[in-house]
């Protein structure tokens, strides 16, 4: 069953996606519509499992990315807007589409059969045995990952990862060499594979090796900011204050 929540501030139009997504996927479960930020991170909170997102960019109060920025989420996010501006920076937060409004029932079609696309081809627990078969003899979790780097495909030991970045429609991967390369893998599907008590996906653009953080420093609204060792100092990733206690009480685990 596909677990969705609705972000759209216009109640006949969050009554029409809710009734097309019924009409193209019968078994779909809607399990809240929100007009407004605060309906929706609390609507996020309610519901941390779902699966896919449709959320209008311009909320009652504010935009959707600030939801994205309150709440870390692992569902799959498709953008609706009848401003097409905020592309470039709806792909920051990892969307697998965007829908200019008025959108036909054709789009929103697309939207689900890339949402099922991008679905491993096994479940989660699959997914990771097959890989450590491939990389790792009986290991849990991914030992090794395949990366492409401008003049050749390598294959880098996942202890050597500091981060992950997705980056305009690409998984990055980061080493301890201060060599990079990406990855056909979503970053969700890489999260899945790897250790987690070594990574943690701390928000819905990287991973970091827990290991790899140097330090944390306040800003002047909630998030915090992760700073990396070298040879990737100048690397800072904002970080919500869940997200945080995690990494923290994750950090104690490793003492």
């Amino acid at each position: 069953m596909l677990r969705v929540i609705i972000l759209e501030d216009e109640a006949p139009l969050a009554k029409g996606l809710g009734v097309n997504l019924k009409k193209l996927r019968p078994d779909i479960e809607i399990l809240a519509v929100a007009s407004d930020v605060t309906q929706a991170v609390d609507a996020l909170r309610t519901y941390p499992d779902i699966d896919l997102v449709f959320a209008d960019i311009r909320l009652g109060d504010g935009y959707s990315f600030d939801v994205f920025d309150a709440v870390e989420t692992n569902a799959m996010i498709v953008f609706t807007t009848a401003y097409d501006e905020y592309a470039l920076k709806a792909f920051d937060y990892e969307c697998i589409d965007y829908l200019l409004k008025p959108y036909a029932l054709k789009d929103i079609e697309d939207a689900l059969n890339k949402y099922e696309r991008r679905l491993p081809s096994t479940h989660v627990p699959d997914s990771r045995r097959v890989a450590a078969r491939l990389f790792a003899g009986d290991a849990a979790y991914r030992a090794r990952l395949e990366l492409e780097r401008i003049d050749s495909s390598v294959v880098v030991e996942t202890a050597d990862i500091c981060y992950v970045k997705y980056d305009f429609g690409n998984v990055k991967v980061f080493c301890r060499d201060g060599r990079s390369g990406t990855t056909a893998h979503s970053l969700t599907r890489l999260a899945a594979e790897l250790d987690p008590s070594v990574f943690l996906k701390v928000s819905r653009t990287h991973i970091v090796n827990m290991g790899e953080v140097a330090m944390i420093k306040p800003t002047l609204r909630r998030n915090k900011t992760l700073v990396l060792k070298k040879p990737y100092e100048d690397v800072e990733i904002s970080v919500t204050a869940e997200m945080l206690r995690e990494l923290r009480q994750k950090l104690e685990l490793l003492k």
